[in-house]
């Protein structure tokens, strides 16, 4: 991941304050509804809420931005070019593993100030609308190096809508999230890598991140 890209999304991380000097260093809450058209998995709409040691500079540039729309959609408009260039930090494999690819033109995205913090929202598409019937796919979406951590904060109930709206499904159908199993030998790992070790292990992201699955009969 290159630091420049990276940095110009997440904010100028490297130059706020942290209390812990573990990973992760920054903390990205998520959203995710499920998009479906004609029993077809079609894409996924996102939105993530940054932690407010992370926001501060985002609120400030948008705050500059004041009414002006088309400063306003200059912001939105990088903000989104970085995160279609990492992917949307997302991993979507069908059934039997084969890795889904996404287009590069996100759909109804922007940002916004929520009190302290900043909410990115937007759509991806995958390229090829994928059939449900007799499907499964398991979505990732992580920083590869976890220097951000990336999560749902799911309930006790992992199916309810309040982290990954499933609603969308149709009937044969059922979605979950899956926490991640993190050894304490890879926990301490991670938290014995400090703020400047950001590219250390590209790797880690994955084995902390959750899964979102998707089930059809």
């Amino acid at each position: 991941m290159k630091i420049g890209r990276y940095i110009l999304f997440f904010g100028a991380l490297s130059s706020l304050s942290f209390a812990v000097n573990a990973h992760p260093h920054a903390f990205v809450e998520m959203k995710n509804k499920i998009l479906v058209e004609n029993n077809q998995l079609v894409g996924f709409s996102m939105n993530w809420v940054l932690d407010e040691a992370s926001s501060s500079e985002m609120l400030y540039d948008l705050a500059l931005a004041g009414e002006d729309k088309q400063a306003q959609r200059k912001l939105a408009d990088e903000m989104m070019k970085n995160i279609v260039g990492e992917h949307y930090f997302s991993y979507l494999y069908d059934q039997a593993q084969h890795k889904i690819k996404y287009t590069s033109k996100p759909r109804h995205y922007g940002l916004k100030a929520e009190g302290s913090k900043i909410s990115y929202y937007f759509e991806f598409l995958l390229s090829q609308p994928q059939t449900l019937e007799k499907n499964q796919f398991t979505l990732m979406t992580y920083d590869p190096t976890y220097y951000v951590s990336m999560y749902y904060d799911s309930p006790q109930d992992a199916t309810s809508k309040n982290a990954v709206d499933f609603s969308a499904l149709p009937k044969g159908c059922s979605g979950t999230i899956i926490e991640p199993n993190v050894s304490e030998q890879l926990a301490v790992y991670a938290q014995s890598l400090d703020r400047s070790q950001r590219n250390v292990d590209d790797s880690l992201g994955a084995q902390f991140a959750q899964k979102v699955v998707i089930v059809c009969s």
